[in-house]
């Protein structure tokens, strides 16, 4: 499958970069895919009520990678879940946890990503419909949190982004118009960045919306396990 997208945008990254204030670096290069089988199941989200948006731009990071799933499908939706894992981010680096369609042109997914903000760690909800910005849910996170993340597409260009924090007990959604629309692909993703890119505990995603068999993204440091009953864990 493409890695086109990828290698041309860097939202999460950007959207990272922005609420960080971080500085400036080069830009950035993808990982490499090898392919894998796996099984999966499906899980649906919970219900949504609005949450207020901000849009976000910023720097580009020197170097970043990928480790996780992707799939062909036909669905509308793609969800997964996972535990916010400890993050060791540096001025520069930082990991960013989560779940949406398409590899390019047009990219859309919901997620979490942690940076050092102030000298302390820092967790960001957000939302991406590239080639528009990314923009920020405005809501705060843990390591330890369980969240999903889910992306539903209504037809006509039209996506609902999800996110929720089942241990703060808070859920944000925005309804929003893509000027790109890429499916076919769904994808659930870990992606940090540097340089060096930025450590991080084992995280699991569990209830991952995925087909019989996926492809297998791994970056240095971190390898993927195979999706099992929706489940699978990145491991640095």
């Amino acid at each position: 499958m493409s890695r086109r997208g990828k290698s041309t945008r860097l939202g999460s990254l950007v959207l990272a970069a922005a609420m960080a204030g971080a500085p400036p670096a080069g830009l950035a290069m993808p990982a490499s895919a090898t392919a894998a089988s796996s099984t999966a199941a499906s899980s649906g989200p919970a219900s949504s009520t609005p949450a207020s948006t901000a849009p976000a731009s910023g720097p580009r990071y020197g170097t970043h990678g990928w480790a996780g799933h992707a799939w062909h499908t036909s669905s509308r939706q793609v969800t997964a879940s996972l535990r916010l894992p400890s993050v060791s981010p540096a001025a520069n680096a930082g990991a960013a946890f989560w779940a949406g369609f398409g590899t390019g042109p047009g990219i859309e997914q919901a997620g979490f990503t942690a940076n050092m903000v102030g000298g302390h760690l820092r967790w960001t909800a957000w939302y991406e419909l590239y080639p528009s910005p990314p923009a920020g849910f405005g809501k705060a996170a843990y390591s330890g949190d369980y969240v999903s993340m889910t992306v539903t597409y209504r037809g006509g260009g039209w996506f609902t982004l999800t996110v929720c924090d089942v241990t703060r007990h808070w859920t944000a959604t925005v309804t929003r118009h893509a000027t790109v629309v890429s499916m076919g692909t769904a994808e659930a993703i870990v992606e940090a960045y540097g340089p060096p890119l930025a450590r991080f505990s084992p995280a699991t995603f569990g209830h991952v919306s995925a087909a019989a068999r996926t492809w297998t993204y791994s970056m240095p440091g971190a390898h993927a396990s195979a999706l099992r009953q929706g489940t699978f864990t990145v491991r640095p």
